[in-house]
């Protein structure tokens, strides 16, 4: 096999595991929306099963006054003016990007 198929392999690997990550999150969160229904309905906070504990958390979702928005504009500019001005540094790191042909 040579350098250039093994390689091709690698790619082809990776771009079925990113296929099957992203079919599999989308079976996931229907699976989340299913169980959060089925507690709910069953009046249940947590079920024991053979595969582990499931149970309902509660997550907050804060709401801000404008005041906290005019401070986190004024955040985001000063952000970018030491950006632009070379006060900010930065470390590049490599990183992959893979976009999916469409099928």
């Amino acid at each position: 096999m040579t350098s250039t198929v093994r390689e091709m392999t690698k790619y082809e690997e990776y771009a079925m595991l990113d296929s099957q990550i992203k079919a599999l999150s989308l079976q996931k969160e229907e699976l989340r929306t299913n169980i959060l229904d089925i507690l709910r309905l069953n009046n249940e906070k947590s079920m024991e099963t053979p595969v582990g504990k499931f149970g309902v958390t509660l997550l907050k979702t804060w709401t801000y006054t404008g005041k906290v928005s005019e401070l986190e504009g004024a955040f985001k500019a000063q952000k970018a003016m030491e950006q632009s001005t070379g006060d900010a540094t930065y470390e590049e790191k490599p990183s992959l990007k893979f976009t999916s042909i469409k099928f």
